[in-house]
């Protein structure tokens, strides 16, 4: 007879009560939707800005930006920016 394993869980998508639980899942999530921008970027050409705040008392800021933050939200407020060389 096979042994059963428990294998991934599902996962409800609420928000966490445990301030050190959610801490290490915005750290694991962060880095994984930061490194599928990157792969985006890579493999079709795709110019992405992400900024994302971390969540309670620290209130971080972190961003991942190809080419530019400044850049891409100027072009889609339709700002002009000036000629670079």
């Amino acid at each position: 007879m096979p042994r059963r394993r428990k294998g991934r869980k599902r996962v409800d998508i609420v928000k966490m009560e445990n301030e050190s639980n959610l801490q290490v899942t915005f750290s694991k999530r962060r880095a994984g939707l930061f490194k599928k921008a990157s792969e985006l970027c890579t493999l079709c050409g795709a110019e992405i800005a992400i900024v994302v705040f971390s969540p309670g008392k620290a209130n971080k800021v972190y961003s991942f930006d190809h080419p530019s933050v400044e850049l891409l939200v100027d072009r889609f407020l339709g700002r002009d920016l000036p000629a670079t060389k």
